[in-house]
């Protein structure tokens, strides 16, 4: 029942965005300078640079926007692709709105384009600039001003943007209904924990880190918690490291179920670095084109928590982990405690991943919660954030 109530809600929007536009002439092209295009059924959605105060966070906005958009159905352009129909002109939020639709109807045949910034760094306000095309004088525009407390309320507020701009309803969050289920809370609190020492107590073979995860690396420590009983995974980070790479912290694989319902918490407690969890599914793949069998990464949760810095937190999250294409659905799960700017000490303990609800019978459902990965092209898995 419920992945046809999820069904009924894609298809819903999808009937929703063509009628949104109905009243814009369709696109004759979804390239630049008008080559060939969508259907009405299918709105060519254009992503002007989004510029910001903070660096490179214009750049994620804007990916947001043409991710949410083309999960909905619609076409959009590629970064590279806009760029070079530009041909060098800047556009950004002071550009005339009749300049904007001018260039949207006529380089692009777009049904829909935005433009905007990001000021602030933190808390932050995103300002983006909405052109419906049309012909002159039909041209429509639209303002779209929303401020975010943290980096990690941007990714909701981008998505709500979005079906806004396309006059669609906000669907109904089906995470928010399992919150309520009493059977789910009932099997979080009874399911046997799938993390192995997942609050790092046992130490490993050579007695320098916790049993059942990668070794501790350089700026990591396996120590004694401060602020209470046991051991928890410490980390040391440097000005270097915390604006490179970060650091990362792998649990050893788990199996799990594809298309079944789990829940994910853990404590955290940073004293400066910028926290954040990754969960990682795999799928074994054969031997292929000279290449030995491997697992890859097919699906990825990304969880952002938040609270004050100086104190200990715990962050829950529900996820399904599955793959567009059923035979990339994955089979086993790597939980990836990662940390970066700024530098500075943080704290990890009590892992916990229980699988609260079994998978429906028939395929797994395509992924709601994660962007799929493309395991077409994946070289062996390597671990990144």
């Amino acid at each position: 029942m419920r992945r046809l109530l999820l069904a009924l809600v894609c298809l819903a929007a999808c009937a929703a965005f063509a009628v949104a536009l109905r009243g814009a002439e369709p696109a004759a092209d979804p390239g630049p300078n008008g080559a060939g295009g969508p259907g009405p059924s299918s709105p060519a959605f254009l992503v002007f640079p989004v510029t910001s105060d903070e660096k490179g966070l214009g750049d994620q906005v804007r990916l947001m926007l043409r991710a949410k958009a083309r999960r909905l159905g619609a076409v959009v352009y590629d970064s590279s692709s806009v760029a070079e129909a530009l041909a060098g002109e800047t556009v950004c939020l002071e550009t005339p709105p009749e300049r904007l639709a001018q260039l949207a109807r006529d380089r692009f045949a777009a049904d829909v384009a935005v433009v905007g910034h990001v000021a602030g760094a933190g808390p932050y306000e995103i300002r983006l600039r909405v052109v419906y095309p049309g012909r002159p004088p039909e041209t429509r525009t639209a303002e779209k001003v929303f401020a975010c407390a943290h980096h990690q309320v941007i990714p909701l507020e981008v998505a709500k943007a979005v079906y806004e701009i396309f006059g669609i309803p906000i669907p109904p969050d089906p995470w928010r209904e399992l919150r309520g289920d009493p059977d789910i809370q009932r099997r979080w609190q009874e399911e046997p924990n799938l993390v192995r020492n997942s609050g790092f107590e046992q130490a490993n073979a050579a007695g320098d880190g916790p049993a059942d995860w990668q070794p501790v690396e350089k700026e990591m420590a396996w120590t004694a918690n401060p602020d209470g009983p046991g051991k928890v995974l410490m980390y040391r980070m440097s000005a270097a490291t915390a604006g490179a790479y970060g650091l990362d912290f792998y649990s050893d694989y788990i199996p799990i179920e594809p298309g079944a319902v789990y829940r994910f918490s853990c404590r955290y407690k940073t004293l400066g670095p910028t926290v954040k969890i990754f969960l990682k599914g795999y799928r074994p793949f054969e031997a292929k084109d000279g290449r030995p069998p491997q697992r890859r990464e097919t699906y990825r949760r990304q969880v952002h928590p938040s609270g004050e810095p100086g104190e200990w937190h715990t962050v829950e999250a529900d996820f399904v982990p599955s793959a567009t294409r059923p035979e990339h659905a994955p089979t086993f799960l790597r939980v990836d405690l990662y940390a970066y700017w700024p530098a500075g000490v943080g704290y990890w303990d009590d892992v916990v991943l229980k699988k609260v609800r079994d998978a429906l019978p028939g395929p797994p459902p395509a992924p709601t919660d994660a962007e799929p990965l493309n395991t077409e092209s994946l070289p062996e898995a390597k671990e990144m954030p």
